[in-house]
């Protein structure tokens, strides 16, 4: 079983998912290929959140402040002086080549994210928890879907993300379409 059908099989995806996303133009924007199985993710659920905290980042149409390129946009520069104020940047970040690429948000200000390294290909990308305080980090070897999947059975216990996450019953909640 992929970890998109385990996935679907802890939280039911909308019935339908009516609009396709300009992938194309997001990825051109963003300066990079996203991962297939982030596309699939956003293919099966749309827009939303996931038990009315963990909320997707996707192409338009969305609603505001979750729309995947103007998120990142110019995010990992706006870090890196936030972190060259504070020192707390996370060392499990590896090296300053490195970048993170965000795909989802908390209502905590968390992010969970892709830790980009150079010549890596987009679906080989771990994940990244950051806190809302830039310091800690967690870094899972593992694509967006099996993270999730994980996170939602209770396989994976983020110290991060909130524990609420690990049980369910779980809901996903679709955005409405940004005007």
């Amino acid at each position: 079983m992929s970890s998109l059908e385990r996935l679907t099989h802890l939280v039911a995806p909308p019935p339908a998912v009516a609009y396709d996303r300009p992938w194309e133009w997001t990825e051109e924007r963003m300066g990079r290929r996203l991962p297939q199985e982030f596309k699939d993710l956003v293919a099966t659920y749309g827009g939303g959140s996931f038990d009315d905290h963990l909320g997707l980042l996707v192409p338009p149409p969305a609603r505001t402040g979750s729309e995947i390129a103007e998120y990142d946009d110019d995010r990992m520069n706006e870090l890196h002086g936030l972190w060259a104020i504070t020192g707390n940047r996370p060392v499990a970040l590896g090296g300053d080549d490195r970048m993170l690429v965000a795909w989802a948000d908390t209502v905590d200000a968390d992010t969970v994210n892709w830790l980009v390294s150079p010549g890596r290909p987009a679906d080989q990308w771990p994940v990244a928890v950051l806190d809302a305080d830039l310091g800690e980090c967690e870094v899972y070897a593992m694509g967006c879907t099996d993270f999730l999947a994980g996170l939602l059975s209770g396989a994976i216990a983020s110290p991060i993300l909130s524990p609420h996450l690990s049980t369910g019953p779980h809901t996903f909640r679709p955005y409405p379409l940004a005007a």
